[in-house]
């Protein structure tokens, strides 16, 4: 299997984790989330996306802001 098999797209992550794609692209533009590789210019993010996600979610709603969940995650 290759690695782009099981790299997902923005809506796929997206319906997955039930954020807004532009809530995702957010927290790319924070520096929340790294960069996603590109393949014929759309974003292709790896699974681990998920899990990352999953946790600024649950760090915002016990009150962090993003720039603390930023340090959390560096």
């Amino acid at each position: 299997m290759s690695g782009t098999e099981n790299q997902l797209s923005i809506g796929e992550v997206a319906r997955r984790t039930g954020m807004r794609t532009s809530r995702i692209r957010y927290y790319e533009a924070r520096n929340l989330l790294p960069e996603p590789e590109r393949l014929s210019g759309k974003r292709r993010y790896s699974p681990e996306v998920l899990r990352q996600l999953d946790m600024i979610d649950a760090a915002q709603r016990v009150g962090f802001t993003l720039d603390e969940i930023r340090e959390l995650l560096a």
